[in-house]
Protein backbone atom coordinates (compact mmCIF):
# COMPACT_ATOMS: atom_id res chain seq x y z
CA UNK A 1 0.00 0.00 0.00
CA UNK A 2 1.52 3.36 -1.03
CA UNK A 3 1.02 6.79 0.44
CA UNK A 4 -1.78 7.67 -1.90
CA UNK A 5 -3.88 4.66 -0.95
CA UNK A 6 -3.38 5.44 2.70
CA UNK A 7 -4.49 8.99 2.12
CA UNK A 8 -7.66 7.90 0.39
CA UNK A 9 -8.57 5.50 3.25
CA UNK A 10 -8.04 8.13 5.87
CA UNK A 11 -10.16 10.68 4.04
CA UNK A 12 -13.18 8.39 3.99
CA UNK A 13 -13.01 7.21 7.63
CA UNK A 14 -15.28 8.06 10.54
CA UNK A 15 -13.41 11.33 10.99
CA UNK A 16 -14.54 12.76 7.66
CA UNK A 17 -17.26 14.97 9.05
CA UNK A 18 -16.03 16.79 12.07
CA UNK A 19 -12.84 15.05 13.26
CA UNK A 20 -10.86 14.97 9.99
CA UNK A 21 -10.75 18.44 8.44
CA UNK A 22 -8.47 20.12 5.95
CA UNK A 23 -5.95 21.27 8.59
CA UNK A 24 -5.47 17.77 9.94
CA UNK A 25 -5.07 16.38 6.41
CA UNK A 26 -2.37 18.94 5.68
CA UNK A 27 -0.42 18.01 8.85
CA UNK A 28 -0.56 14.32 7.96
CA UNK A 29 0.78 15.02 4.49
CA UNK A 30 3.62 17.03 5.90
CA UNK A 31 4.55 14.24 8.30
CA UNK A 32 4.47 11.67 5.53
CA UNK A 33 6.68 13.79 3.35
CA UNK A 34 9.14 14.51 6.25
CA UNK A 35 9.07 11.55 8.67
CA UNK A 36 10.94 12.11 12.05
CA UNK A 37 12.89 9.56 13.95
CA UNK A 38 11.71 8.84 17.45
CA UNK A 39 13.70 10.77 20.07
CA UNK A 40 15.95 8.62 22.16
CA UNK A 41 16.16 9.01 25.96
CA UNK A 42 19.59 9.81 27.27
CA UNK A 43 21.48 6.82 28.62
CA UNK A 44 21.90 8.38 32.04
CA UNK A 45 18.11 8.74 32.34
CA UNK A 46 17.61 5.08 31.54
CA UNK A 47 20.16 4.16 34.20
CA UNK A 48 18.42 6.42 36.72
CA UNK A 49 15.10 4.70 36.09
CA UNK A 50 16.69 1.28 36.51
CA UNK A 51 18.48 2.38 39.70
CA UNK A 52 15.29 3.87 41.09
CA UNK A 53 13.50 0.61 40.40
CA UNK A 54 16.11 -1.41 42.26
CA UNK A 55 16.08 1.11 45.14
CA UNK A 56 12.30 0.88 45.38
CA UNK A 57 12.49 -2.93 45.49
CA UNK A 58 15.18 -2.75 48.22
CA UNK A 59 13.06 -0.36 50.31
CA UNK A 60 10.04 -2.62 50.05
CA UNK A 61 12.08 -5.69 51.04
CA UNK A 62 13.67 -3.78 53.96
CA UNK A 63 10.29 -2.56 55.19
CA UNK A 64 8.88 -6.06 55.09
CA UNK A 65 11.90 -7.42 56.97
CA UNK A 66 11.70 -4.67 59.60
CA UNK A 67 8.02 -5.31 60.12
CA UNK A 68 8.65 -9.00 60.62
CA UNK A 69 11.51 -8.23 63.02
CA UNK A 70 9.40 -5.73 64.98
CA UNK A 71 6.52 -8.16 65.18
CA UNK A 72 8.84 -10.88 66.43
CA UNK A 73 10.48 -8.55 68.95
CA UNK A 74 7.09 -7.43 70.21
CA UNK A 75 6.07 -11.03 70.72
CA UNK A 76 9.36 -11.70 72.47
CA UNK A 77 8.82 -8.74 74.80
CA UNK A 78 5.45 -10.12 75.74
CA UNK A 79 7.07 -13.41 76.66
CA UNK A 80 10.25 -12.12 78.30
CA UNK A 81 11.02 -9.45 81.00
CA UNK A 82 13.52 -6.80 79.82
CA UNK A 83 17.06 -7.27 81.14
CA UNK A 84 16.99 -4.26 83.42
CA UNK A 85 13.59 -5.19 84.81
CA UNK A 86 14.64 -8.78 85.28
CA UNK A 87 17.73 -7.65 87.18
CA UNK A 88 15.63 -5.36 89.35
CA UNK A 89 13.10 -8.12 90.00
CA UNK A 90 15.90 -10.49 90.87
CA UNK A 91 17.39 -7.93 93.22
CA UNK A 92 14.02 -7.40 94.94
CA UNK A 93 13.56 -11.15 95.29
CA UNK A 94 17.04 -11.46 96.75
CA UNK A 95 16.38 -8.55 99.10
CA UNK A 96 13.04 -9.98 100.16
CA UNK A 97 14.70 -13.32 100.73
CA UNK A 98 17.37 -11.84 103.01
CA UNK A 99 14.89 -9.60 104.84
CA UNK A 100 12.49 -12.40 105.71
CA UNK A 101 14.70 -13.71 108.49
CA UNK A 102 14.28 -11.58 111.65
CA UNK A 103 17.34 -9.36 112.07
CA UNK A 104 15.95 -6.23 113.79
CA UNK A 105 16.06 -5.48 117.51
CA UNK A 106 13.47 -3.31 119.25
CA UNK A 107 13.32 -1.35 122.51
CA UNK A 108 9.75 -0.86 123.73
CA UNK A 109 8.88 1.73 126.38
CA UNK A 110 5.69 1.24 128.42
CA UNK A 111 3.83 3.60 130.76
CA UNK A 112 1.41 2.32 133.38
CA UNK A 113 -0.99 4.93 134.77
CA UNK A 114 -1.69 4.32 138.42
CA UNK A 115 -4.03 7.32 138.60
CA UNK A 116 -4.45 10.63 136.79
CA UNK A 117 -1.20 11.87 138.26
CA UNK A 118 1.30 9.10 138.94
CA UNK A 119 2.73 6.58 136.50
CA UNK A 120 5.36 3.85 136.41
CA UNK A 121 7.54 2.89 133.44
CA UNK A 122 9.35 -0.15 132.10
CA UNK A 123 11.33 -1.11 129.00
CA UNK A 124 11.29 -4.44 127.15
CA UNK A 125 13.95 -5.44 124.62
CA UNK A 126 13.42 -8.08 121.93
CA UNK A 127 16.11 -9.14 119.46
CA UNK A 128 16.97 -12.01 117.09
CA UNK A 129 19.06 -14.93 118.24
CA UNK A 130 19.89 -17.77 115.85
CA UNK A 131 17.27 -16.47 113.40
CA UNK A 132 14.56 -16.46 116.06
CA UNK A 133 13.08 -13.63 118.13
CA UNK A 134 13.73 -13.75 121.85
CA UNK A 135 13.08 -11.42 124.78
CA UNK A 136 16.44 -10.09 125.98
CA UNK A 137 14.92 -8.73 129.19
CA UNK A 138 13.09 -5.85 130.82
CA UNK A 139 13.95 -3.12 133.28
CA UNK A 140 12.52 -0.17 135.12
CA UNK A 141 12.24 3.22 133.44
CA UNK A 142 12.33 4.16 129.77
CA UNK A 143 15.66 3.27 128.16
CA UNK A 144 15.81 5.65 125.23
CA UNK A 145 18.52 5.55 122.54
CA UNK A 146 20.11 8.93 121.91
CA UNK A 147 22.67 8.81 119.13
CA UNK A 148 24.94 5.90 119.98
CA UNK A 149 24.12 6.06 123.72
CA UNK A 150 21.16 5.37 125.97
CA UNK A 151 19.46 7.43 128.64
CA UNK A 152 17.28 5.92 131.33
CA UNK A 153 14.25 8.10 132.03
CA UNK A 154 12.74 7.60 135.46
CA UNK A 155 9.78 9.05 137.31
CA UNK A 156 11.32 10.17 140.58
CA UNK A 157 9.22 10.84 143.63
CA UNK A 158 9.66 14.12 145.40
CA UNK A 159 11.93 13.95 148.40
CA UNK A 160 9.32 15.52 150.68
CA UNK A 161 6.82 12.73 150.14
CA UNK A 162 4.15 14.98 148.66
CA UNK A 163 3.18 12.36 146.08
CA UNK A 164 4.57 14.30 143.12
CA UNK A 165 6.67 12.91 140.30
CA UNK A 166 9.12 14.41 137.87
CA UNK A 167 10.98 12.86 134.96
CA UNK A 168 14.76 12.68 135.16
CA UNK A 169 17.16 11.17 132.60
CA UNK A 170 20.41 9.38 133.52
CA UNK A 171 23.06 8.58 130.92
CA UNK A 172 23.32 4.78 130.66
CA UNK A 173 21.36 4.54 133.90
CA UNK A 174 24.26 5.90 135.97
CA UNK A 175 23.07 7.96 138.89
CA UNK A 176 24.70 11.33 139.28
CA UNK A 177 26.39 12.28 142.54
CA UNK A 178 24.60 15.59 142.37
CA UNK A 179 21.97 15.96 145.05
CA UNK A 180 18.42 15.64 143.77
CA UNK A 181 16.65 18.60 145.33
CA UNK A 182 13.10 19.89 145.04
CA UNK A 183 11.74 23.36 145.35
CA UNK A 184 10.26 23.30 148.84
CA UNK A 185 6.80 24.49 147.87
CA UNK A 186 6.52 23.11 144.33
CA UNK A 187 3.80 20.56 143.68
CA UNK A 188 4.15 19.14 140.17
CA UNK A 189 3.61 15.84 138.33
CA UNK A 190 5.00 14.89 134.92
CA UNK A 191 3.79 12.16 132.59
CA UNK A 192 5.69 10.90 129.55
CA UNK A 193 3.55 10.80 126.39
CA UNK A 194 6.19 9.90 123.82
CA UNK A 195 9.94 9.26 123.58
CA UNK A 196 11.85 8.78 120.36
CA UNK A 197 15.15 9.64 118.72
CA UNK A 198 15.92 13.10 120.19
CA UNK A 199 12.62 14.25 121.65
CA UNK A 200 10.29 13.61 124.56
CA UNK A 201 6.67 14.75 124.78
CA UNK A 202 5.46 15.41 128.32
CA UNK A 203 2.27 16.37 130.15
CA UNK A 204 3.18 18.55 133.11
CA UNK A 205 0.62 19.44 135.79
CA UNK A 206 1.43 22.01 138.47
CA UNK A 207 -0.72 22.37 141.55
CA UNK A 208 1.47 24.80 143.46
CA UNK A 209 4.26 26.76 141.76
CA UNK A 210 7.76 27.49 143.07
CA UNK A 211 6.50 30.63 144.82
CA UNK A 212 3.91 28.67 146.76
CA UNK A 213 0.95 29.97 144.75
CA UNK A 214 -1.87 27.58 143.91
CA UNK A 215 -2.19 27.38 140.12
CA UNK A 216 -3.82 24.05 139.14
CA UNK A 217 -2.41 24.21 135.62
CA UNK A 218 -1.57 21.55 133.03
CA UNK A 219 0.60 22.13 129.95
CA UNK A 220 2.25 20.04 127.28
CA UNK A 221 5.90 20.46 126.39
CA UNK A 222 8.24 18.85 123.90
CA UNK A 223 11.90 18.78 124.86
CA UNK A 224 15.18 17.43 123.63
CA UNK A 225 16.13 14.50 125.81
CA UNK A 226 19.14 16.11 127.58
CA UNK A 227 16.74 18.68 129.06
CA UNK A 228 15.70 15.93 131.48
CA UNK A 229 19.23 15.49 132.83
CA UNK A 230 19.38 15.80 136.61
CA UNK A 231 21.85 18.69 136.59
CA UNK A 232 19.56 20.71 134.33
CA UNK A 233 16.48 19.95 136.37
CA UNK A 234 18.17 20.79 139.64
CA UNK A 235 19.42 24.10 138.27
CA UNK A 236 16.00 25.19 136.98
CA UNK A 237 12.68 23.80 138.30
CA UNK A 238 11.00 25.18 135.16
CA UNK A 239 13.56 23.67 132.76
CA UNK A 240 10.93 21.86 130.68
CA UNK A 241 8.89 24.99 130.02
CA UNK A 242 12.03 26.98 129.26
CA UNK A 243 13.30 24.30 126.88
CA UNK A 244 10.03 23.74 125.00
CA UNK A 245 10.55 23.09 121.27
CA UNK A 246 7.90 24.24 118.79
CA UNK A 247 6.62 21.86 116.14
CA UNK A 248 8.18 23.83 113.30
CA UNK A 249 11.55 23.86 115.04
CA UNK A 250 11.42 20.12 115.71
CA UNK A 251 10.55 19.37 112.08
CA UNK A 252 12.98 22.03 110.81
CA UNK A 253 10.33 23.56 108.57
CA UNK A 254 8.92 27.01 107.86
CA UNK A 255 5.56 25.57 106.82
CA UNK A 256 2.92 27.88 108.38
CA UNK A 257 0.85 24.85 109.39
CA UNK A 258 3.68 23.61 111.61
CA UNK A 259 4.18 26.86 113.50
CA UNK A 260 2.62 25.50 116.69
CA UNK A 261 4.19 26.44 120.00
CA UNK A 262 2.46 23.94 122.29
CA UNK A 263 1.79 20.45 121.00
CA UNK A 264 1.92 16.81 122.06
CA UNK A 265 2.79 13.52 120.39
CA UNK A 266 0.22 10.76 120.73
CA UNK A 267 -0.65 7.54 118.91
CA UNK A 268 -3.53 7.62 116.44
CA UNK A 269 -4.48 5.39 113.50
CA UNK A 270 -1.27 3.33 113.63
CA UNK A 271 0.97 6.41 113.60
CA UNK A 272 2.44 9.01 115.94
CA UNK A 273 0.71 12.35 115.32
CA UNK A 274 1.05 15.93 116.56
CA UNK A 275 -1.85 17.29 118.60
CA UNK A 276 -2.22 21.03 118.97
CA UNK A 277 -3.00 22.30 122.47
CA UNK A 278 -6.43 23.92 122.52
CA UNK A 279 -6.87 24.09 126.28
CA UNK A 280 -4.30 26.43 127.75
CA UNK A 281 -5.74 26.83 131.23
CA UNK A 282 -6.84 24.43 133.94
CA UNK A 283 -5.97 20.79 134.50
CA UNK A 284 -6.37 18.14 131.79
CA UNK A 285 -5.31 14.54 131.27
CA UNK A 286 -4.09 12.19 128.52
CA UNK A 287 -7.61 11.26 127.40
CA UNK A 288 -8.42 14.92 126.74
CA UNK A 289 -5.18 15.43 124.82
CA UNK A 290 -6.16 12.64 122.45
CA UNK A 291 -9.28 14.63 121.55
CA UNK A 292 -7.30 17.69 120.49
CA UNK A 293 -7.13 18.43 116.75
CA UNK A 294 -4.29 16.80 114.86
CA UNK A 295 -1.91 19.17 113.12
CA UNK A 296 -1.92 18.61 109.36
CA UNK A 297 1.70 17.49 109.17
CA UNK A 298 3.21 14.02 109.12
CA UNK A 299 5.65 13.04 111.87
CA UNK A 300 6.47 9.71 110.23
CA UNK A 301 10.06 9.40 109.01
CA UNK A 302 11.08 12.80 110.43
CA UNK A 303 13.47 14.03 113.13
CA UNK A 304 10.68 13.50 115.66
CA UNK A 305 9.52 10.03 114.60
CA UNK A 306 11.92 7.97 112.53
CA UNK A 307 9.42 5.18 111.95
CA UNK A 308 8.37 4.38 108.41
CA UNK A 309 4.78 3.58 107.42
CA UNK A 310 3.53 0.09 108.19
CA UNK A 311 4.88 -2.57 105.85
CA UNK A 312 2.13 -5.04 106.72
CA UNK A 313 -1.50 -4.92 105.61
CA UNK A 314 -4.03 -4.48 108.37
CA UNK A 315 -5.86 -7.56 107.11
CA UNK A 316 -2.70 -9.56 107.81
CA UNK A 317 -2.38 -7.92 111.24
CA UNK A 318 -5.90 -9.04 112.15
CA UNK A 319 -5.27 -12.49 110.75
CA UNK A 320 -2.28 -12.83 113.11
CA UNK A 321 -4.07 -11.19 116.03
CA UNK A 322 -7.85 -10.72 115.67
CA UNK A 323 -7.96 -8.38 118.69
CA UNK A 324 -5.26 -6.04 117.36
CA UNK A 325 -5.71 -2.31 117.99
CA UNK A 326 -2.34 -1.02 116.75
CA UNK A 327 0.80 -2.20 114.98
CA UNK A 328 4.38 -1.22 114.24
CA UNK A 329 6.94 -2.66 111.82
CA UNK A 330 10.71 -2.41 111.75
CA UNK A 331 12.42 -0.21 109.19
CA UNK A 332 13.35 -3.31 107.21
CA UNK A 333 9.87 -4.78 107.55
CA UNK A 334 11.15 -8.08 108.96
CA UNK A 335 9.43 -7.83 112.36
CA UNK A 336 5.90 -6.69 113.24
CA UNK A 337 4.87 -5.52 116.70
CA UNK A 338 1.13 -6.09 117.09
CA UNK A 339 -0.71 -4.46 119.98
CA UNK A 340 -3.92 -5.64 121.63
CA UNK A 341 -5.51 -4.44 124.85
CA UNK A 342 -3.71 -6.94 127.05
CA UNK A 343 -0.58 -8.01 125.20
CA UNK A 344 2.12 -7.27 122.65
CA UNK A 345 3.06 -9.82 120.02
CA UNK A 346 6.27 -9.59 118.02
CA UNK A 347 6.41 -11.85 114.99
CA UNK A 348 8.67 -12.44 111.99
CA UNK A 349 5.62 -12.11 109.77
CA UNK A 350 7.38 -12.46 106.41
CA UNK A 351 8.45 -16.02 107.02
CA UNK A 352 6.17 -18.96 106.23
CA UNK A 353 3.90 -19.61 109.18
CA UNK A 354 5.61 -22.89 110.02
CA UNK A 355 8.95 -21.06 110.34
CA UNK A 356 7.78 -17.95 112.19
CA UNK A 357 9.09 -17.11 115.63
CA UNK A 358 7.18 -14.82 117.96
CA UNK A 359 7.44 -13.24 121.39
CA UNK A 360 4.42 -12.35 123.53
CA UNK A 361 4.55 -9.71 126.27
CA UNK A 362 1.65 -9.31 128.66
CA UNK A 363 0.38 -5.80 129.37
CA UNK A 364 -0.89 -4.70 132.75
CA UNK A 365 -4.17 -2.79 133.04
CA UNK A 366 -3.72 0.87 131.98
CA UNK A 367 -0.34 0.11 130.40
CA UNK A 368 0.42 1.57 126.97
CA UNK A 369 3.31 2.15 124.59
CA UNK A 370 5.20 5.46 124.71
CA UNK A 371 8.29 4.39 122.75
CA UNK A 372 9.26 1.95 119.99
CA UNK A 373 12.84 2.22 118.73
CA UNK A 374 14.42 -0.16 116.20
CA UNK A 375 17.96 -1.23 115.32
CA UNK A 376 18.47 -2.97 111.98
CA UNK A 377 22.24 -2.95 111.45
CA UNK A 378 23.96 -6.02 112.83
CA UNK A 379 26.56 -4.11 114.84
CA UNK A 380 23.88 -2.07 116.63
CA UNK A 381 21.72 -5.12 117.22
CA UNK A 382 24.62 -7.00 118.81
CA UNK A 383 25.60 -3.97 120.90
CA UNK A 384 22.05 -3.53 122.18
CA UNK A 385 21.86 -7.18 123.13
CA UNK A 386 25.13 -6.97 125.03
CA UNK A 387 24.31 -3.72 126.82
CA UNK A 388 20.80 -4.67 127.91
CA UNK A 389 21.88 -8.09 129.07
CA UNK A 390 24.29 -6.30 131.41
CA UNK A 391 22.01 -3.43 132.41
CA UNK A 392 18.95 -5.54 133.11
CA UNK A 393 20.95 -8.04 135.13
CA UNK A 394 21.97 -5.18 137.45
CA UNK A 395 19.23 -4.93 140.05
CA UNK A 396 20.09 -1.25 140.67
CA UNK A 397 18.58 -0.44 137.26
Amino acid sequence: MDDKDLFEQLSSGPFSRSGFDENLRRKINDNLDNPRRGAKRPSFLRLSVISASFLFIAIVIGALWSWRSFDGAEKSQKLAVPTGQASASSAVEDEDETNKTPHSAVVIGLRKDEDNRRSSYRTVVVAPENDRLIEIGSGNGIWMPYGTKFYQIEATDDSLGKGDQRLVAYLEGKRSKQKDTDAAQLRRTEKLLYAGDKYVSILQTTNIDVKGAKVEQSEVVVNRLPTLALANRAANPDALTAGNVSLGEALETQDPVAQVERWAVVRENNAWVAKQAVKTSGVYDVAQIRQWPSVDVSLTNTKVVKDKPLTIDWAEVERIEPDAVDAYTSKDGDVALIVSDDQLKLVAHRLPEAERSSVTIDLAPNESIVMVQWAIQENYVNTWKQWFTEWFSDSSH
